[in-house]
């Protein structure tokens, strides 16, 4: 579910139910107010009154009495209630799997646009496929489930998700280093998973003395007289101590045995919550996927420690749904009758008591995950020792649902919690699962916040140049925060981003970076007859533990005349950069922002950077030349910075360069190039390498050329330079006649006879 606040007309519901289920781009406020009175002449007529109300749009999933998905249900088989008030449906769309329904995007008026109705400063780019969070929860695995839980997620990245999926991976600890953003590359998220470890988050072992279950610490705290008289009569017995002794010190451990409890548990919810609140901007429906021992609710439930409807609250803002999967499975026993636990010798009534408290424990664990995954319209999976089952039934859940707007008959704007309820009167049969809620605005709330932000204008006025520059610093830090943590690409200011590795005799091994910035995005001011901007970049390369290993920053100073302006809004901005690393897996982080400006821009790219060393056969990245350049070996050897300096003969290509984007035309052609380093030579100081072109598409191969020789020259010491250091080039010319438009995946492998070795190279592209 989506939540928008808009400046709405009498008609808009009517407007919206004309368009079905299309795409729907809202007008502002002051063009249908421009209409309006072009129609009606009467400035005070009701139909064009304004008033505050909000979009609330969920999704909501349907299932029949053997729970499987039901299909064919309309928008008149809906009833909508909201705090048990029957609301009128304003939109109605029916999504799958391969194809999301129609989600109605919009923004709240801004002040300096005096607009409404566009999209979000930084929203990304609409995908088709199913958007996946796999949420570790490694606050709560054991080591042990961990483990299982690791093996399952690889075979579901290479089994069971679709092609179109994008997905990504998180840790409640934050301990994964560096999370993964949405991605369809699944060699990079099983790298993820890979190295996901235990965190130990215990204060105290299971054999210290009383041994307390968080559970019966949580139970001592509320003074359950059997939970306490068991951890007393375990210290009287082993300690030889006096009955007020052994309640204290069974009472401080409970105590300190909660407080950890509650960091812990805080920590996962907050970070779910901050996770799901991030991706609001990202259209469509998200998934999340949350993989726990389960933890303990106790005094979240009613809000002391934290409020578990906030979660609730975001989901339903951001159109998130939650599936829980307790990745214990099935649960035949309490945990203290595990023979790899201390066993204990109560007996009788004592005896019960422990069973009945660490059976309890079992189902008190599930009730969080329950309750996040029932309020937001997703399922729990408990009791299934196969969790790729589990994670299936995610899967086939997600194969269709619906998507239900409305905008509330009284805007209650008094930031409580509104209660929704969707039901099937025709067919009482069916289930249907939605979120179960959402605040509502706070008016009051809104006003404060905009009298301290006055106050705070006031005082900025007060500041010394200092100061203000020092307050203008931490926000551009800000900035760039939220563009290397976001989880998506932020599009206020679209960037595109490729990382390649070449190997040159003067630098080495170095990481390759190009960025192709839409300078349409850019505010320009005018002085003096010039268009003037400034634009800043900022990278940051991390290993694969997550480690900061290298950062840039380079700003560009724009001040244009018009026909520059003109050539630099068609054709971008395109920024380098190389960056010498040792071998290893990264990724590059990249943002682009503007001061004074909301929107930003961001991307990410990962690239293996191979050793040399080992005198094994290696591929450079393929690297893709402007089309139109008849380009030479020696040319190519000469130009191995990762980009070709050579202007195309169409200069319109440069408006999105093949380096990048690699987008080329039907029935045209495009070229590329790789080099070979590391071949070995025979006794007459010759090299004998071939590479075979392979084009795939939808996982079928639709193209595949004969073996071709690397070009070389004649003599061995010109041999031995190009296949040492600089390496071997190849370039070649592809036709796509006859390819229909789609994205295709380009295989080079080159094959080293003398050597009897070979390597291969993949790398996608579109044919529009």
């Amino acid at each position: 579910m989506k939540i928008f606040r808009l400046r709405k007309h009498h008609t808009l519901a009517a407007l919206l139910l004309g368009f079905g289920c299309s795409l729907l781009w809202l007008p502002s406020a002051q063009s249908q107010d421009k209409q309006d009175k072009a129609k009606t002449q009467k400035p005070q007529d009701s139909d064009t009154l304004r008033i505050d109300t909000e979009l609330v749009q969920i999704d909501v999933v349907v299932t029949d009495k053997q729970g499987k998905l039901v299909n064919d249900l309309k928008r008149e088989d809906f009833q909508l209630n909201e705090d048990g008030k029957p609301q009128q449906l304003s939109h109605f769309s029916v999504g799958t799997a391969g194809r999301q329904a129609t989600w109605l995007r919009t923004a709240p008026k801004t002040e300096a646009s005096g607009k409404s109705g566009s999209p979000a400063p930084n929203a990304p780019v609409f995908t088709a496929g199913r958007y996946l969070v796999l949420a570790v929860d490694d606050l709560h695995l054991a080591p042990g489930n961990l483990m299982q839980a690791k093996q399952s997620l690889v075979k579901f990245l290479d089994q069971q998700t679709g092609a179109n999926d994008q997905l990504a991976l998180i840790t409640t600890s934050g301990g994964l280093g560096l999370y993964q953003q949405f991605t369809q590359d699944r060699d990079v998220l099983k790298r993820a998973v890979n190295r996901l470890s235990p965190r130990d988050r215990k204060a105290t072992s299971d054999m210290d003395m009383p041994r307390i279950t968080p559970y019966q610490a949580e139970l001592i705290e509320m003074n359950d007289p059997d939970a306490l008289e068991l951890a007393v009569q375990e210290l009287m017995r082993e300690l030889q101590i006096q009955r007020p002794m052994a309640v204290s010190m069974a009472q401080s451990r409970a105590r300190a045995i909660v407080l950890q409890n509650t960091s812990v548990t805080v920590t996962t919810l907050s970070t779910l919550e901050n996770m799901i609140r991030g991706l609001r901007d990202l259209p469509g429906r998200k998934v999340i996927v949350l993989l726990s021992d389960g933890f303990l609710l106790g005094g979240f439930s009613n809000g002391r420690h934290f409020d578990v409807r906030r979660i609730t609250d975001a989901a339903t803002r951001a159109g998130v749904v939650i599936y829980s999967l307790d990745t214990r499975g099935l649960i035949a026993m309490p945990a203290s009758m595990d023979a790899s636990q201390r066993s204990f010798p109560e007996m009788g009534a004592l005896g019960g008591a422990r069973t009945r408290i660490e059976t309890s424990s079992i189902e008190a664990e599930r009730d969080g995950m329950f309750a996040l995954a029932k309020d937001t319209g997703g399922d729990a999976i408990f009791n299934n020792n196969d969790i790729n089952a589990g994670l299936q039934k995610v899967l086939n859940d997600t194969e269709t649902y619906y998507l239900l707007a409305f905008e509330p008959l009284v805007s209650y704007r008094d930031g409580r919690f509104r209660k929704i309820e969707v039901r099937i009167p025709s067919r009482p049969e069916l289930k249907v699962r939605t979120r179960k809620g959402y605040f509502a605005p706070d008016d009051k709330a809104a006003e404060k916040e905009a009298r301290a932000i006055a106050k705070a204008e006031e005082k900025d006025k007060q500041k010394s140049p200092e100061k203000l520059a020092k307050d203008q610093q931490e926000a551009a830090a800000a900035q760039i925060r939220e563009g290397i943590s976001a989880l998506y690409p932020l599009r206020g200011i679209p960037v595109e981003l490729a990382t390649n590795f070449i190997n040159t005799a003067k630098n080495g091994s170095s990481l390759d970076m190009i960025a192709h910035i839409d300078a349409a995005a850019v505010q320009f001011t005018l002085a003096n007859d010039r268009h003037q901007a400034t634009v800043e970049m900022v990278g940051l390369v991390f290993d694969e533990s997550g480690k900061t290993v290298e950062t840039f920053s380079d700003k560009v100073a724009m001040n244009l005349k018009p026909a520059s302006l003109e050539n630099t809004l068609k054709n971008g901005i395109l920024y380098t950069k190389q960056v010498k690393v040792k071998p290893g897996y990264y990724q590059v982080r990249f943002v682009v922002r503007q001061d004074g400006v909301r929107q930003i821009g961001s991307a990410s790219s990962w690239i293996e950077i191979p050793n040399l060393e080992k005198k094994q056969l290696t591929l450079s990245s393929i690297f893709f030349p402007p089309p139109g350049e008849d380009l030479n070996p020696v040319a190519a050897s000469q130009a191995q910075n990762g980009t070709v300096a050579a202007k195309a003969k169409d200069d319109s290509v440069a408006r999105h360069p093949a380096l990048v984007y690699r987008r080329f035309k039907r029935n045209g052609t495009f070229d590329f190039m790789l080099f070979a380093y590391n071949a070995r030579l025979n006794e007459k100081g010759a090299a004998d390498i071939a590479v075979q072109t392979q084009i795939y598409f939808g996982g079928k191969l639709v193209l595949a050329t004969p073996l071709k020789n690397f070009l070389q020259s004649g003599d061995s010491a010109s041999n031995q330079a190009l296949l040492g250091s600089e390496g071997l080039p190849y370039l070649a010319r592809v036709s796509l006649t006859d390819f229909a438009p789609g994205n295709y995946e380009l295989r080079l492998v080159v094959v080293d006879r003398n050597a009897k070795a070979s390597a291969k190279r993949i790398v996608t592209f579109t044919v529009e």
